[in-house]
């Protein structure tokens, strides 16, 4: 009977824990957060041609609090990214730590249009009856995007139409590049049918698939295995004709390496017992 009065007692506390809960989300004022993914997005103009001077990318948000009869502005920010390293003693406990800042920050009218500016606020809008869109962020083709790629770290803010939401889904970090760059979204799952990634291998599977191997690209590769496999295959084939070609060999091109000028460094490599 205890036991039994006990549960009771535990069930009714979690119901009103929830309906707390459901009334700090939806009940106390509208809302605004990102939705889908925190991750890294890494857009790189080296797929465009050359006329392309800028690219408005999507970011996808969602307004807690139900729609509104109006058209809402969503703030955004831009914060600074800090690295973090730590100092360990002989037991491995942390005793001092330095915090310094990321010198790749991408800068407004360079690499990315103000977000206040008359061009970009109409891209920041959940509009009237909505409550979820995908904002716009306007990149712009600088040419010290050909030497390296810059961070954009973007946070949601509270304004006269939306408060924040949850801590957790407010901030995301837009790389942006005019060169090769390893896209955002080869993870685990990539490497476990792709291998590790290099720009060397990279350049290899663009040749072989004579396409854009992009974010959406591997975002195939990663939900189809059937695709993985099949492209993987190819690409082990133009790999293993050109560590066999003489000239190759005779060259030092072959076997193809992570970085080609030096010989030392990793072999081009896929998965082969999957």
């Amino acid at each position: 009977m205890k036991k039994t009065i006990l549960s009771a007692i535990l069930l009714a506390l979690l119901f009103m824990g929830c309906k707390e809960d459901a009334g700090i989300i939806y009940n106390d004022g509208a809302r605004v957060q990102l939705t889908q993914s925190t991750d890294d997005y890494s857009y790189s103009f080296v797929w465009s041609d050359e006329t392309t001077k800028s690219q408005i990318i999507r970011i996808p948000v969602r307004a807690i609090g139900g729609p509104a009869d109006r058209n809402r502005y969503v703030k955004i920010e831009q914060v600074t990214e800090y690295d973090v390293e730590y100092s360990y003693d002989a037991m491995g406990n942390v005793v001092d730590s330095t915090v310094t800042e990321r010198p790749e920050k991408a800068v407004a009218g360079v690499h990315y249009a103000a977000f206040n500016s008359a061009e970009t606020m109409p891209l920041q809008v959940i509009r009237a009856g909505r409550v979820t869109a995908s904002i716009g962020i306007k990149l712009l083709r600088d040419t010290s995007l050909l030497e390296g790629n810059f961070r954009l770290r973007i946070k949601l803010a509270a304004n006269e139409d939306f408060d924040i939401g949850e801590s957790k889904w407010l901030e995301r970090t837009i790389v942006v590049a005019d060169r090769l760059e390893k896209p955002s979204n080869w993870n685990y799952t990539t490497t476990y049918y792709l291998g590790d990634y290099s720009k060397t291998k990279h350049e290899l599977m663009i040749e072989v698939y004579k396409g854009k191997v992009d974010n959406e690209w591997v975002e195939k590769a990663n939900n189809s295995s059937s695709f993985a496999v099949y492209w993987r295959g190819k690409f082990a084939e133009a790999l293993d004709i050109f560590n066999s070609n003489p000239d190759n060999i005779e060259s030092g091109k072959a076997p193809m390496r992570e970085d080609p000028n030096d010989p030392n460094s990793k072999l081009i490599t896929f998965p082969t017992k999957i």
